[in-house]
This record gives structure tokens, sequence and C-alpha cells, in this order.
């Protein structure tokens, strides 16, 4: 039989985020709440404007953002998640790519990614807004979205916790001409790895090749441990 010293009770119990220190009722003590990298924020400390009057006008697609936001992991010294995006806050659209089962499109998003920074009140603030040159990864037919597509976006989702080499999984948003989702993702000024090394394979150093080829092993074997395959690598 084991037995949990006083120390551990009391840090498990501060945990739960409860105080009672109004006898009368029982109030949220948000204190806990910022733990990163385990937890960023408790739901009822999850900025209201990016959990409520949005919807993408699909329900799996809705809950994946939700759970995302409300499962936020630490990037870069920010809460990271998937945004809803409206189409109308992108601009200058030009499609660069085209592969089995998307069109890539790069394009300003007018607004940039949402950063969220905690206050000494335990509220949390949204910075400045600034746009953002970003990559739209159009999912073709995927008007009805269906599991497979849905799988793909949670894959993407699951590759960028895992590591910080992989382009950066932004949000959704939805072309109301066509009523396809496209994913918002990180813009490679450089273009793909192909064209990369076809443009300027003897200008790069050998170190640099090396170093592709461990972040495209790297990202491949994250991939499969999630147990997908690529079906596309080229």
């Amino acid at each position: 039989m084991s037995f949990i010293n006083e120390n551990q009770l009391t840090s498990e119990f501060n945990e739960l985020n409860i105080s009672d220190k109004d006898s009368n009722s029982v109030k949220i003590n948000h204190e806990n709440c910022y733990n990163p990298p385990r937890k960023l924020w408790c739901k009822e400390c999850v900025p209201h404007c990016i959990i409520e009057r949005w919807t993408s006008g699909n329900d799996d697609i809705d809950n994946l953002i939700k759970d995302i936001i409300y499962n936020a992991t630490q990037r870069h010294g920010y809460p990271s998640f998937l945004e809803w995006v409206s189409f109308d806050r992108f601009e200058d659209m030009k499609q660069i790519g085209e592969g089995g089962f998307a069109k890539v499109y790069s394009a300003t998003w007018i607004d940039g990614i949402a950063k969220y920074i905690k206050q000494d009140d335990g509220n949390w603030i949204k910075s400045e807004p600034k746009s953002e040159k970003v990559a739209l990864k159009r999912l073709n037919g995927s008007q009805n979205m269906s599991a497979d597509f849905l799988n793909e976006l949670k894959t993407h989702r699951k590759l960028n916790c895992l590591q910080d080499t992989s382009l950066e999984f932004y949000g959704i948003t939805k072309d109301p001409a066509t009523e396809e989702f496209m994913m918002i993702m990180q813009y490679a000024d450089d273009g793909n790895l192909r064209n990369i090394l076809s443009n300027n394979f003897n200008k790069i150093f050998w170190n640099d090749k090396i170093k592709y080829l461990y972040y495209t092993a790297t990202d491949l074997k994250n991939l499969h441990k999630l147990g997908y395959f690529h079906k596309d690598f080229h």
C-alpha cells in the first residue's frame, strides 16, 4: 500500500483550480492554469472570441477546431491552436502549386496569426493584428468533409505538435464559391524542397543538404509514428 504525503496532496489539490476562500461558494482559481507545456488554459479562461460567434458550417470541423483550442500547446512563446478564418480575410491569392489531392495558393492573411499574451490578472489579451503571407492548401473535393480529409487535418496538427521543423498549420478557411475547405499554412519563401534542390543543387553546401535530408527523414519518422504513410512522396 502506498501513501501520498501532505505536500503531494496539496500540490494535486491546487491543480484542480478550486478555491475555498468563500465558504458559501466554490470559485475558480486560475493561478495554476498556465503550466506549459502540459497545460496553457482551462475552458473558463479560453478567450471567448476564439471559441464563439463563428462556424465553418460543418460540425466535425467546428468540433476539431474547438478541441484543439481547449488543448492549446505552447509554440514560439504563444498558445498554439487552429483558427477558423473567414475567406474574406485573405487577399492577393495566386496559385503556386498543384498535387494529386490539393492546389496550393499564396495569399496575404490580413489579420495574421492570433497571438495571445497572459496578463497579470489572468486574462488573455490578443496582440495587435499583423498581416502575414501564408499558403492556402485547397483540399480537392472537400465540400463534403470525409473521414480521410478530417484525418489529414488532424495529422498535420499532430505533426506540428511533435516537431518544430514542419511547416506550421495555422487554421482552416472555406472558399464560398466552391465550398471547398482550405488549410492555412506557413508560407515557404524558397518553395518546396524539390524546387530548392532543382534550382540550387550545385550552390547548396553539403552540410545544408544533409540538414534537408535529416529534416525530411524526421518528418517521415514522426508521420509513421502516428500510424500514417505519406503516399505521395517523390
